[in-house]
This record gives C-alpha cells, sequence and structure tokens, in this order.
C-alpha cells in the first residue's frame, strides 16, 4: 500500500517536471520560429558595439583635425598680424628717412639754390592745457657751412581780441620757470622750442618771425606764417 502510494507520487513529479520542459521547449522553439537565435542576438550586439567604437573613433579624430584648424587659424593670424606690424614699422622708418632726407636737401641744396640763413619749418603743437601750445621753429644755413652763425629769434602773434586787431609778443604769452630764450648759435641746423597761452579772448591770425644775426654784415630775416598752417 505505501509502495503504490511512493509510485504514485512519484509519477506526478515526473510528470510535473516534463509539463515544465515541455513548456520551456516550447517557448525556444516559438522565439526560433519567429526569427529570434541568441548566436544572432550576440553577433547583433557585437556588431553594434564594434560600431559604436568606430563612431566615437572617429568623433575623436573630428575633434583632432579641428583642434588642428583651430590652432592653425590662430598661427595664421598671429603670423598676418605680426606681418602687418612689421610693414607698418618699416613704412614709418621709410617715410622718416625720407623726412630726413628732405631735411638734408633744404640744408645741403635747397631748390631756390639761396645760400644763408633760413626757417626750414615752423610749427604750434596744441599742450597739455587749454590755449596753450609748443612752438617749435627749425633754422637752417644752406649750402655754406664754413662758419657758424648765431643771433636770437623774435616771434610776435597777430590776432584780433574783443573785437580789435592785437599783436602780443611771444615772449609776453611765454609760460614756464626755465624762461624765454630763442637764441641761436650752429654751423649746420638748430631746433628752437618755446610754450605759449593764448590771452582769453584772443583769436590768433598770423605768426611772425623775425631773425637777429650777430654777424654785423648778415642781414636779418623776415617772415609771416598763418596760424591756422603752423597750428593745424
Amino acid at each position: 500500500m505505501a509502495l503504490t502510494h511512493g509510485r504514485s507520487a512519484f509519477s506526478y513529479v515526473l510528470g510535473g517536471l516534463l509539463v515544465l520542459a515541455v513548456a520551456y521547449l516550447s517557448f525556444e522553439l516559438g522565439r526560433y520560429q519567429a526569427g529570434y537565435s541568441i548566436l544572432d542576438h550576440r553577433r547583433e550586439s557585437a556588431g553594434l558595439a564594434e560600431r559604436v567604437g568606430e563612431e566615437q573613433a572617429s568623433n575623436e579624430e573630428l575633434r583632432r583635425q579641428l583642434a588642428i584648424v583651430e590652432t592653425s587659424g590662430e598661427i595664421d593670424r598671429e603670423t598676418y598680424s605680426q606681418v602687418e606690424s612689421n610693414l607698418a614699422e618699416l613704412q614709418a622708418k621709410i617715410q622718416a628717412q625720407e623726412e630726413e632726407l628732405v631735411f638734408y636737401r633744404g640744408i645741403v641744396s635747397p631748390q631756390d639754390g639761396v645760400a644763408g640763413l633760413r626757417i626750414q619749418s615752423l610749427e604750434a603743437l596744441p599742450s597739455d592745457a587749454e590755449r596753450r601750445y609748443l612752438l617749435r621753429l627749425v633754422l637752417v644755413q644752406a649750402i655754406v657751412h664754413s662758419r657758424r652763425v648765431s643771433g636770437t629769434v623774435k616771434l610776435q602773434l597777430e590776432g584780433v581780441k574783443d573785437g580789435q586787431t592785437a599783436v602780443f609778443d611771444v615772449a609776453e604769452l611765454a609760460v614756464g620757470d626755465d624762461g624765454y630764450d630763442m637764441s641761436y648759435e650752429f654751423r649746420y641746423f638748430q631746433g628752437l622750442e618755446t610754450e605759449l597761452t593764448l590771452p582769453l579772448g584772443f583769436e590768433a591770425q598770423r605768426l611772425s618771425v623775425e631773425i637777429w644775426p650777430n654777424e654785423a654784415r648778415a642781414e636779418r630775416v623776415n617772415a609771416q606764417f598763418e596760424w591756422s598752417a603752423v597750428a593745424g
């Protein structure tokens, strides 16, 4: 009786296992028939991983190339800027040399061919205060340089003040603790400077220059300059 009961229980267990096995096999068979394959899935996953790796490598290469292009662009811009700066410096040097050449030609062989003391240039530069100017006068001795020349320069500023004609000696308008000194002594050329302040209400029109040589036989040099020209 007990033996018969044991066999019945074993039969039930064995039957249950068979049912589970048949169910699993049916599930795998269904997936296979539907086109699913574990091997294919693994191959597909491996292929996708490989493509992802290739895309990442491609992205890294693009980033590297972009960095090279950007660096090259920066180098090009820096090189261009340096060349442009060098060119500007070269042009400035050439211009300065040309101006020096014109200046020395005016001393050695002026266009009019007249020898002696003359005014090479005169300019009035705005200073660091309102109505204040720095006068720069350059004197030269043209053609003949066998002896030194000396003397003084007198400057007068003409214009209109409060509706009336007015004339001022630049010595009266000069500023600074060093005093007014426009004396000269040179063989080839000399630059003279003085700073002045225009009176309030005064509109400058002309600047007169008189050169008084110390040599007894030397002639005085007189010239007038429009203020708008020298201060422009």
